[in-house]
């Protein structure tokens, strides 16, 4: 025959499923709290993505309006000159 387990007693019952919940309350909150220093660090990360991001746009940009003003200048010696010379001539 089985040998019977001995009961557990409706107070010890208590106290385990209260152990057991305060555990889970405890393994939450720690969990909560890793969540949000990994929330944290990937958002300074991302931020400091977009900062450079943003430095090379700034970059881009004025490289941009030198190369237009150059090619303004061009143009404008270029078809300046061929004027000249037509009203010359």
């Amino acid at each position: 025959m089985h040998k019977q387990q001995p009961a557990v007693s409706m107070a010890m019952y208590e106290e385990q499923l209260q152990l057991l919940k305060e555990k889970f309350t405890l393994m939450e909150k720690r969990i909560s709290l890793k969540a949000d220093e990994v929330v944290f660090t990937m958002s300074v990360s991302h931020r400091k993505e977009i900062d450079q991001l943003k430095d090379e746009v700034i970059l881009l940009r004025e490289q941009l309006k030198k190369v237009n003003k150059e090619q303004q200048e061009i143009y404008v010696k270029k078809y300046a000159g061929a004027a000249r010379r037509r009203s010359v001539g």
